[in-house]
C-alpha cells in the first residue's frame, strides 16, 4: 500500500471530448461501463509507486503507458475486461517489468 501518492491526472487526449467515442469495458459479470482514463492513469500511476518508482518516475510512466492505451483501444467500441487487463499488463513490460509483475499477480493477493 502506498501513502501519499499524488499522481497529477491531466487530460492528455489531443481528442476533441464532443467527437470522442465511447468504449465499453464488458466486466465479468456481463455489465458494461464505459472506459475511464483517469482510472487507468491511476493504475499505471499507482503500480508504479509500488515497484518503487519515484513520483515523476511513476508518473512518466503512466503517460506513456496511456499513450499505448489509447492507440490499442483507438478502434475498439467494446472490451472484455480481461482482455483489457492483459493488455495493460504488455504495455506496463515495456516500460517496467517489476511493475508489470505487481500487477499482474495483484488479484492473487486480493
Amino acid at each position: 500500500m502506498v501513502a501519499n501518492l499524488h499522481c497529477k491526472w491531466e487530460d492528455k487526449s489531443r481528442i476533441d471530448k464532443n467527437k470522442m467515442k465511447i468504449v465499453l469495458v464488458e466486466k465479468r459479470d456481463g455489465r458494461c461501463e464505459k472506459f475511464d482514463e483517469k482510472k487507468a492513469y491511476d493504475v499505471f500511476c499507482r503500480v508504479g509507486f509500488n515497484a518503487h518508482l519515484k513520483e515523476k518516475e511513476a508518473e512518466r510512466l503512466a503517460d506513456k503507458a496511456m499513450s499505448d492505451l489509447r492507440k490499442f483501444l483507438k478502434n475498439k467500441r467494446k472490451i472484455k475486461s480481461s482482455e483489457l487487463f492483459e493488455q495493460k499488463i504488455k504495455i506496463l513490460k515495456k516500460y517496467n517489468k517489476e511493475a508489470a509483475f505487481l500487477y499482474e499477480t495483484h488479484r492473487d493477493i486480493n
